[in-house]
């Protein structure tokens, strides 16, 4: 029931708005939180640094030089710490976006085929001729709906054989009339939608 086309990347956004909406929710928590316990973070290397800044004062006989070289030591892991912070909210962001695409696909593409499946249906052709693949969303629902298909398929027929019937009936007992003719025609249209 599965296809197996190879994707492109463009193929992961079928319905844009739904899909970047959502995706853009979760990034948008991501980065706030990320961000928020980042800058909690370069914010406490910054204390550190202020306090071997005020260590490094009250001991009048460490040298000139090695007490620089101590401040200036400090202040390049802040910024370390504050570039490896960026680096990961970045990256993280990258992988939550990416991961968002794909997870939204997942349940944008079943809906995206039973959406046709409710046109073709509405065109009242009772057949499922297409399957979701094995890892997407909604497999349940779309189990569902091709069980209630095939159900409305089945009645179809049954009330097809009905008519039938009931013309072959009409005809075997002489009745002439045009009103029979028609309603052959109808159920040979009625006849094309379950075959």
């Amino acid at each position: 029931m599965g296809d197996k086309k190879q994707r492109k990347v463009r193929n992961y956004l079928i319905d844009r708005r739904f899909q970047l909406k959502y995706t853009g929710m979760v990034l948008l928590v991501t980065v706030s939180v990320a961000s928020g316990l980042g800058y909690m973070a370069y914010r406490f290397s910054q204390g550190q640094t202020e306090a071997l800044t005020a260590q490094i004062m009250a001991q009048p006989d460490l040298g000139a030089d090695t007490a620089n070289d101590l401040e200036q030591f400090a202040q390049q892991e802040d910024r370390k710490i504050r570039n490896a912070i960026l680096a990961g909210v970045l990256l993280l962001t990258f992988a939550l976006g990416l991961t968002g695409i794909i997870v939204t696909h997942r349940v944008v593409g079943p809906a995206y085929r039973m959406r046709r499946l409710f046109e073709h249906v509405g065109d009242g052709k009772f057949e499922v001729t297409t399957g979701i693949r094995k890892g997407d969303e909604l497999q349940e629902l779309y189990h569902s709906f091709a069980e209630m298909v095939e159900s409305l398929r089945d009645q179809r027929a049954e009330e097809i054989e009905q008519l039938e019937e009931t013309l072959i009936k009409m005809e075997s007992a002489g009745v002439q009339s045009a009103y029979i003719t028609e309603l052959r025609a109808v159920l040979e249209r009625i006849r094309k939608t379950v075959d």
